[in-house]
């Protein structure tokens, strides 16, 4: 996953992100279906599009996200 460094480029599949910071939802975590070290499973972004962790399994992402008093988004 990459982070657009000039949010006015134009926006394509491999580079785009969900800054949900800028919209005022600074306490949403998102979810997006990942692969790290050849395991399937869930990355979780802060609102901002920064990545800040990984759950092998969707419902070890979402307590992660629910126990840091976070709520959750998922992405599509």
């Amino acid at each position: 996953m990459s982070i657009r460094k000039n949010p006015n480029a134009p926006v394509d599949s491999t580079s785009a992100y969900i800054d949900l910071e800028a919209l005022g939802l600074s306490e949403i975590a998102y979810l997006r279906p990942a692969v790290v070290d050849n395991v399937a499973g869930f990355s979780i972004h802060a609102a901002n599009g920064v990545p800040i962790g990984f759950a092998p399994e969707r419902n070890a992402a979402i307590a992660a996200v629910l126990t840091n008093d976070m709520d959750v988004a998922e992405v599509h």
